[in-house]
């Protein structure tokens, strides 16, 4: 009798360690992805404010606690270098837990690692970079954009400039970058549909400082507008050297390139009414306007241009993990074939892997910021254009 008590205490106890230990949660698998940008070099501003922005949304989803899975994110510096870029997307996708990474802001980077992403079957979305070439050279499956074409920006540019303002003639003047050239040739072709008149253009190399010799000439040209193709720490260079020679009464326009508050930080007071035919405001939407408020709570970089698009890329790549569990395969498939709703709106790509949304903006330069073209004083007609003056 006493054997029999004893034999039903034990079997209580293992009845109750096994429901203890069913009940327990069970440890979540971690997923790894990645994050590459320029986090160093002359572009590290807009990459630092793009990987916070990654960075929050990951955390914010985290948070929730219904994730299926702890994720592990690995970031990358491609300090805007081709050669860097590669070395990081061979790094990344090495890495057998890695199954997505978004991806950098320069177009030469993202050119040069399309390859690599695609060898390797592991989604690669990119939160930067506008050259055509990137989605549609080999319509990759692994590759999606959610940031418009440069073709986009330039049409805006020319349109603008043109046919709002009336500034027909032209200075083209670019990088000899693959981006540049891009560049030069989509302005080039906006411009002349619009029976706008280019009377010269001029390359120049990345890291150049003294661009006195060029703009010499270009005064004599007398244009009416002063274009850069190319980014940011050039495109100040050149507006703070054009108000030198006295082009100050030229309509400068760039593009998303030098959509940065670096631009005014080192043209300074030589940045207003520089124009920036640029991205998505992210002050538009309520969602956007909680995006701002979220992001300036936790970080003091700025989140740039490009702060909202890799936010929603980290959001598409979650959103698939989510739904497919950690296979490279099937998470390439799932991110191209569904939309995703987050802080750009809608986000749907095409058969090439380009958004069809995510919006453009002008901006005007005022107080050494980039401001939205509706809500500056220039457009109220408070402040008077270079050229009105």
């Amino acid at each position: 009798m006493q054997k029999n008590k004893k034999l039903i205490l034990a079997i209580s106890i293992l009845l109750l360690i096994s429901f203890v230990w069913g009940c327990a949660p069970k440890e979540k698998k971690t997923v790894k992805i990645a994050f590459i940008g320029p986090l160093t070099g002359p572009n590290a501003a807009v990459g630092i404010g793009a990987k916070n922005s990654f960075e929050l949304k990951v955390n914010e989803v985290l948070e929730k606690d219904d994730y299926p899975y702890k994720i592990e994110v690995i970031y990358e510096d491609d300090a805007s270098d081709p050669a860097t870029g590669v070395s990081a997307a061979n790094k990344v996708c090495s890495d057998p837990d890695v199954v997505a990474a978004a991806t950098h802001w320069n177009s030469p980077v993202g050119l040069a690692t399309i390859d690599v992403f695609h060898k390797f079957g592991v989604a690669q979305v990119f939160w930067g970079t506008i050259h055509k070439d990137i989605t549609y050279k080999n319509c990759y499956p692994e590759v999606t954009r959610v940031i418009p074409l440069s073709v986009h920006s330039n049409e805006l540019a020319a349109e603008w400039a043109i046919n709002k303002f009336n500034r027909k003639t032209w200075v083209i003047i670019h990088d000899t970058t693959d981006y540049g050239t891009r560049n030069r040739d989509e302005i080039t072709e906006s411009i002349n549909k619009r029976g706008g008149v280019i009377l010269g253009t001029f390359g120049v190399t990345v890291g150049q400082q003294d661009f006195m010799a060029i703009l010499s000439k270009i005064k004599e040209l007398n244009p009416d507008v002063i274009y850069y193709g190319g980014v940011v720490t050039e495109a100040a260079l050149i507006r703070t050297q054009s108000m030198k020679v006295g082009l100050d009464k030229v309509l400068f326009m760039t593009i998303p390139g030098s959509q940065s508050d670096t631009f005014g930080k080192i043209a300074g007071k030589s940045a207003e009414g520089s124009f920036c035919s640029g991205t998505f405001d992210v002050n538009s939407t309520e969602i956007g306007r909680k995006f701002v408020e979220k992001y300036n709570a936790k970080y003091k970089e700025p989140f740039e241009q490009n702060g909202p698009y890799a936010y929603d890329a980290a959001g598409i790549i979650l959103q698939a993990i989510k739904a497919v569990g950690p296979d490279r395969a099937k998470i390439v498939e799932y991110i191209r074939t569904h939309d995703y709703e987050g802080v750009l709106g809608v986000t749907h790509f095409d058969k090439c892997g380009q958004t069809t949304t995510g919006g453009l903006t002008m901006y005007v330069n005022q107080d050494q910021k980039w401001v939205r073209w509706e809500d500056s004083e220039y457009a109220s007609g408070k402040r008077k254009l270079p050229w009105e003056k």
